[in-house]
């Protein structure tokens, strides 16, 4: 096996650490396991991963930034490890702790879920601002139509990121878990806004209210989407590409 450098920060220290580690090929995987050679304790850029996931791999060739992800097959890639690699299964008999298995996904510039996240938040950013646009002209129905049109699709959004994108983050990148709850308890806040926001609409209430209630969910939405990019749009642009 080839080394490569591995350049993590550190998790007390916020410094860049790099450390040579012997890496494998599995099944198109840029895979690294934290063995420690068989150690009690796991090493120290395996912490340091769990807190922050982007790193820097640079091989004999190139140099690269990746996002260093916990492998949720562990099990059949630590098999796999071993048919390559017989000395894992040796550093693993050495120790109680389970060598984890780690997957370095390579940014690359293509264009992948992350940057689709981001395609897709500015959309409804630009229905906001025409819906807002709508509220000021006096075009109440309108603005009703579009409204449960923005509201539905923001539904949909928010539901399908608690259902399958935070979960699938959560399990690789532990560092993420403090921002994925906080966006998960947003999506409620935003789910009762919308609610309120549909019962002005449908008793048709006095406009002055129902700008201020549009204006809080827009304020609020602007924030999250920010928020949202900066958190998770790395993460997700290592693990999958954009559909479609």
């Amino acid at each position: 096996m080839s080394l490569i450098m591995l350049t993590t920060t550190g998790a007390r220290t916020g410094r860049n650490h790099r450390v040579p580690l012997g890496p494998l090929h599995i099944d198109g995987r840029l895979v690294v396991i934290a063995s420690a050679m068989g150690s009690p304790k796991h090493p120290a850029w395996y912490h340091n991963i769990r807190h922050n996931p982007l790193v820097t791999v640079e091989t004999d060739t190139e140099k690269f930034e990746a996002m260093a992800a916990i492998a949720p097959d562990r099990d059949s890639l630590f098999a796999k490890a071993v048919e390559l690699a017989p000395g894992f299964a040796d550093y693993q008999a050495r120790t109680t702790r389970l060598l984890p298995v780690v997957v370095l996904h390579r940014l690359d510039r293509v264009r992948r879920m992350g940057d689709w996240i981001v395609e897709v938040h500015d959309w409804l950013r630009t229905e906001l601002r025409d819906l807002r646009a709508q509220l000021d002209s006096g075009e109440p129905v309108h603005f009703s139509k579009r409204c449960l049109g923005f509201c539905s699709a923001l539904t949909r959004h928010h539901t399908g990121e608690d259902a399958a994108i935070f979960p699938m983050l959560a399990v690789q990148f532990p560092a993420l878990a403090p921002a994925l709850t906080k966006l998960g308890d947003e999506h409620v806040v935003v789910a009762r806004l919308q609610e309120e926001i549909q019962r002005l609409v449908d008793e048709e209430t006095e406009p002055a209210r129902l700008r201020t209630e549009f204006d809080r969910l827009a304020s609020l939405l602007d924030t999250h989407f920010a928020y949202e990019e900066a958190a998770i749009v790395k993460a997700l642009n290592a693990l999958a590409p954009a559909p479609g």
